[in-house]
């Protein structure tokens, strides 16, 4: 994030704190209740968001080394991620070319020089190619040029691995333009410099929520004051944040209660995570929550119209790592779980209330705009298919 940016910032959030006004929006926003439940729409977005979009599957500390590998379910695809020999990183669906077993497994791992599938033995190298065929005379003059693990389009950037789930066609590119789908968000990750960092933890969370809904949990403080009185509102002002839509991704900041020591003190030396969290949330399921010396990543997956899986991932700087207890980190961790844990419990309560007949419509205040915005981003997509 640039300095200007981050000094921008803090300066509104400073103005909001003197005059306790909040980041308004123009005015209300709603969007349909049945749009959480209604098992069409629900198939609609599965169909499109979670088979064209590029979705974040994986991290770069997964997978550095050749043979490190990385298996992802939670889209509805079965996608396997390795990297090869040549240093590149390559993705495929996870299944064999035979008889269209799962060929891999474990959810990760290191070391690999094939892929070996486990009913019947077929084999793929790192770069998909079938190399082994058990008793391969049985099965003539089979090309096997043609049954290759099916590739998928793949970007790794900023330390995240992106993968759109749908088959590539052959001859088609499998490096995606990641850059030119973050669009204004895309400096802002390279500014955080998160490429080397490592995985501290990864916990998956099965709320009895839309996968949208988990979403909503993120993009505003107004619920802090009430659901997180027991973790993480202590650490913030009630309410001040600030909010920016940033092509079809959002940006947003939360004031930590230290902000009001900058007031005596130069802007030049302003940083933006010393007082506050910056958020983003990247179209259409993750959000990045970066705070001072680490990431929490939260990616929201549809298993149902009522039902998703969500995961929560910390990402450390390793020198930053070095200078604390894993105490620390781990407290950081189960904060972080606890604070979720405060949203689902709350959230599971509003998923069956949504089929109750008490509202049509979700209600968003000025202040919860970005609630809007991501709404109407899906809609977007959906009716531009």
């Amino acid at each position: 994030m640039r300095q200007t940016d981050q000094v921008a910032y803090l300066e509104r959030m400073l103005g909001m704190v003197r005059t306790n006004t909040r980041d308004d929006g123009p005015g209300l926003s709603h969007t349909s209740v049945e749009e959480y439940y209604d098992p069409g729409r629900y198939q609609r977005e599965v169909s499109l968001l979670f088979r064209h979009y590029p979705i974040v599957v994986g991290y770069s500390c997964q997978l550095r080394k050749a043979g490190d590998f990385v298996v992802h379910n939670d889209t509805g695809q079965p996608i396997l991620v390795t990297r090869g020999t040549d240093g590149v990183l390559r993705a495929f669906l996870n299944v064999c070319r035979h008889r269209s077993a799962t060929v891999e497994t474990k959810p990760c791992g290191a070391n690999k020089r094939a892929f070996v599938c486990p009913y019947h033995g077929w084999s793929y190298d790192l770069t998909g190619r079938l190399v082994g065929i058990t008793d391969g005379t049985a099965f003539g003059d089979l090309d096997r040029s043609r049954h290759s693990l099916r590739r998928l389009a793949v970007a790794e950037k900023y330390g995240l691995v992106w993968v759109v789930p749908t088959v590539l066609e052959e001859g088609a590119e499998a490096a995606l333009d990641i850059d030119a789908y973050l669009g204004a968000i895309a400096p802002d990750l390279a500014s955080w410099s998160m490429q080397g960092w490592e995985l501290h933890s990864s916990v998956p969370i099965r709320p009895h929520m839309n996968w949208k809904l988990v979403v909503d949990t993120f993009l505003e403080l107004y619920h802090f004051r009430y659901a997180h009185t027991g973790s993480v509102y202590p650490l913030f002002l009630d309410n001040i944040a600030t909010y920016e839509r940033m092509d079809r991704h959002i940006r947003l900041a939360a004031a930590k209660r230290t902000i009001v020591e900058l007031e005596d003190r130069p802007r030049e030396a302003w940083r933006i995570l010393d007082h506050a969290i910056v958020l983003y949330e990247l179209f259409p399921n993750t959000v990045l929550a970066y705070t001072e010396d680490h990431c929490g990543i939260f990616t929201s997956f549809p298993v149902s119209p009522d039902e998703s899986v969500m995961h929560l991932a910390v990402l450390v700087d390793p020198m930053e790592r070095a200078k604390k207890t894993e105490g620390y980190w781990k407290a950081n961790a189960e904060l972080l779980q606890a604070a979720v844990g405060e949203d689902f419990a709350i959230g599971d309560a509003i998923q069956r209330n949504f089929r109750s007949g008490a509202n049509t419509q979700q209600t968003f205040g000025k202040f919860e705009k970005a609630l809007g915005w991501y709404h109407r981003e899906i809609d977007a997509a959906l009716a531009a298919g």
